[in-house]
């Protein structure tokens, strides 16, 4: 009977174990063809890899500690549709590995993420962050790690914390070196507010080199509104970045930018943005100076909760030395001195 009777006890106690714990497995899988014009060969017919999502799929879970705490992980990796590779060769969880702890004294957690300045950019950005090219995302050049171009973090600490409609963030990303503790560093804080259908904010992150010679920082704001089934967003960034040698003139880019997401229907939205990049001293060049104006549009059906299709349009207009900026002739495929960059994309997506 004891014996009975204690099967019964662990088979109660795991009951709730399992109930107390959770996994969920999540994603997004999409493709179709897209069409560029002002590349070195002129106009091209390819596949859409989901410009405007990517794709990814990921596992999060949790576990109640008890006394409102709880341990938390998320897992998220990134893949090409067209061919079934990953999105970064040899990384399998190239958008989050991390774990944590979360509770009534915010959000800490581990390992690699975006970092605070990431998260209120994320919030202002009419694409939400989720495109998948620097055709409608050129944040990845200032938001991001501007030395490598990682759109996340390794090795990171964030902290979250919120009181009422005030939310701070704070993320410290050691770079390892030994004997230099600034190499390959970056840190971020954020503030932000959300006041019934208004959100405003303000950032800013420095990034050191793999070696400490040089550093880039951004200072960024912005906020959005919703006005009926539409939300309005501005924006603003600004970036500024040393030279190889400390005699060489920095880099200084000034970003506004906006657009609007319109939920036309339930099963029908429309966004549209803008972002105009003034940089001066481009590759750290004295008097290197132009323009990168970045428009695009996006139309998307939904044919159910998790399923929709897709059309977008993207122009990235180019002046001074931004035609010959590497990292757009590298990116885009640009024409190196060409004024323009054209993209249409058409595609289907499902989310799991």
């Amino acid at each position: 009977m004891k014996k009975v009777l204690g099967a019964t006890l662990i088979s109660l106690l795991s009951g709730v174990a399992c109930a107390q714990s959770s996994v969920t497995l999540y994603g997004n899988v999409g493709g179709g063809l897209r069409w560029t014009n002002g590349a070195r060969a002129g106009s091209a017919v390819g596949y859409n890899n989901n410009i405007i999502a990517g794709n990814q799929f990921g596992f999060t879970g949790k576990e109640d500690l008890g006394g409102g705490l709880k341990a938390i992980f998320k897992l998220e990796g990134a893949f090409n549709s067209g061919t079934g590779a990953v999105k970064t060769s040899g990384n399998l969880f190239s958008q989050a590995a991390f774990v944590g702890l979360t509770g009534n004294f915010g959000r800490l957690t581990f390992g690699r993420q975006l970092n605070a300045n990431e998260d209120l950019g994320i919030l202002i950005d009419p694409a939400g962050g989720r495109g998948q090219s620097i055709a409608i995302e050129p944040g990845v050049v200032y938001s991001a790690n501007y030395f490598t171009l990682d759109s996340r973090f390794n090795n990171t600490v964030k902290y979250i914390g919120q009181v009422g409609g005030f939310r701070m963030a704070a993320s410290y990303s050691p770079g390892g070196v030994a004997g230099n503790s600034r190499a390959a560093t970056n840190f971020s804080g954020a503030a932000l507010y959300q006041w019934g259908p208004a959100l405003g904010g303000v950032s800013y992150q420095k990034t050191w080199n793999a070696t400490a010679t040089q550093w880039a920082q951004t200072f960024q704001t912005g906020g959005t509104l919703q006005i009926g089934p539409a939300r309005l967003y501005l924006n603003y960034a600004d970036l500024t970045v040393t030279g190889a040698k400390p005699t060489a003139p920095r880099r200084r880019d000034r970003i506004p930018g906006g657009g609007v997401v319109w939920s036309v229907t339930p099963a029908l939205q429309l966004t549209a943005a803008f972002i105009d990049d003034i940089a001066s001293n481009l590759g750290n060049v004295a008097s290197a100076s132009g323009h990168k104006v970045t428009t695009f549009a996006i139309a998307e059906y939904f044919l159910s909760k998790q399923t929709e299709v897709y059309a977008e349009f993207d122009r990235n207009g180019f002046s001074g030395a931004y035609r010959y900026d590497p990292a757009n002739i590298t990116a885009l495929g640009l024409n190196p001195g060409g004024h323009t960059m054209t993209g249409v994309s058409f595609g289907l997506m499902t989310r799991f």
